[in-house]
């Protein structure tokens, strides 16, 4: 059993039924898919969708090499305008069609090639100049230099030549190759090389700075009064508890007068001295609230007093922080103490 491979449908004028003889070992997975990939190519190449079948054989070409393969994709190529891949395959075909001593191949290859050769159109890439490490692509491809000065088959439509070298700037040129017989000459320019300075710059090494002599001036801070910042704090803090304490003493000193009026209900008529327990009871909550008002406003005037001294002493720069007046309020019996240093 064999695997016919019917290329006639890109030979103009020629049919060719190429029959490959079996092999004794079952097909392997890479001649399973080169034989699918292959009838993909026919497909689409008999719906003139040449685009998408040339690189179908061109895989199946990859995994199973035929020279009956090789046809099809080289008559692919041809309708599909890249006249110097055509003419460049149908040698491939003609050399391995002998190589394995298929006359019909090999006849069907030269005929198509000699008959493309003619209308190829060439480049002639010059590198007047060549520097040390150059690389010349073409679309992407590196060109060897033995094809330097050389008239090369080139496929037509649009090109691009790149040029680069290690501590050279690259250049890059498009051109247009007309198909035809057109003949280009493209002169790589010589580089220019790149500062030394540039080149072998890498990243810029830290540097300590200088130490300033210079008084330093703190930045102004948000909300800030002539003082540091921490300074201004203490006075937010010392005028809420002045605050707090005011209030609290008010707060103590309404309970205790009213306690002190309710325990005159207690005691005797004309002698408000003179009570009776109920009355000295609420007498003594009295007296207990009372104490707790008055400790409460020396607090909350002592730290209002302490704030007001801080606003007008906090140091003007942040070095004199260490300087800042301290201040502690110690509450004493019926009163509070107000000591710290300025």
């Amino acid at each position: 059993m064999g695997v016919i491979r019917d290329v006639s449908w890109g030979l103009a004028a020629v049919v060719v039924f190429v029959s490959v003889p079996a092999r004794a070992q079952a097909p392997t997975n890479d001649r399973v898919a080169a034989e699918a990939l292959f009838e993909e190519g026919r497909k689409l190449a008999a719906d003139g969708k040449y685009a998408a079948a040339c690189p179908k054989f061109a895989d199946s070409e990859r995994l199973d090499p035929s020279p009956a393969t090789l046809l099809n994709l080289a008559s692919c190529w041809e309708r599909a305008g890249h006249t110097a891949t055509a003419w460049a395959t149908y040698r491939e075909a003609a050399s391995t069609a002998n190589a394995i001593g298929r006359k019909d191949y090999l006849t069907v290859a030269q005929r198509h090639a000699d008959a493309l050769e003619p209308g190829l159109s060439r480049l002639t890439l010059d590198v007047a100049t060549p520097v040390e490490g150059i690389e010349v692509l073409r679309d992407g491809q590196r060109i060897d230099p033995a094809q330097w000065g050389a008239a090369i088959p080139i496929d037509p439509g649009p090109h691009t030549l790149t040029a680069r070298a290690p501590s050279f700037k690259s250049w890059e040129s498009t051109f247009e190759v007309t198909p035809g017989g057109s003949h280009l000459h493209v002169a790589v320019p010589p580089l220019v090389r790149v500062p030394s300075s540039i080149a072998s710059a890498g990243p810029a090494p830290a540097v300590a700075p200088l130490p300033d002599a210079s008084p330093r001036q703190p930045a102004p801070q948000p909300g800030g009064h002539r003082g540091a910042g921490a300074g201004f704090t203490a006075v937010w803090v010392l005028g809420g508890l002045g605050v707090v304490g005011l209030a609290v003493g008010t707060g103590f000193a309404i309970a205790a007068k009213d306690k002190y009026d309710s325990s005159i209900k207690g005691c005797e008529p004309g002698n408000p001295n003179l009570c009776y327990p109920q009355g000295l009871s609420e007498r003594s909550d009295a007296r207990s609230a009372g104490d707790v008002a008055t400790v409460a406003f020396s607090i909350g005037a002592a730290a209002i007093a302490g704030g007001a001294v801080l606003l007008l002493t906090a140091p003007r720069r942040a070095s004199d922080a260490a300087a800042l007046p301290t201040l502690e309020v110690a509450p004493m019996m019926n009163g509070a103490m107000l000591r710290g240093s300025f």
